[in-house]
């Protein structure tokens, strides 16, 4: 990946209709991963290593290493998975974008 995109932006939750304001995606050197209940981390695209958006290496195990699980909860981690709705918990929502994010 050359380039990420963030987006900051406001999701309308289809489930239970609350609005809300959020930022989520991949950045130009952190790549996003979302565990199924809203654990965010973030992976350097050309190796794995866990980081930060910024893109500066923590001393920390690769997406391999953990097996593509959340370190805290265990679910699955997954990229392209918008946040939660801090009410219901659902993720099907109705797209309202502010902006990006460099």
């Amino acid at each position: 990946m050359l380039g990420g995109m963030a987006y900051v932006g406001n999701l309308t939750c289809r489930d239970c209709g609350l609005t809300f304001t959020s930022n989520w995606g991949s950045y130009a050197r952190a790549d996003e991963y979302r565990c199924e209940r809203d654990h965010v981390l973030y992976a350097d695209p050309h190796s794995g290593a866990l980081t930060t958006p910024e893109g500066r290496l923590e001393e920390s195990p690769t997406l391999v290493e953990i097996r593509g699980l959340c370190p805290w909860c265990s679910t699955e981690l997954a990229t392209g998975r918008l946040p939660c709705c801090p009410v219901c918990g659902g993720r099907d929502h109705d797209v309202l974008l502010s902006g990006t994010v460099d």
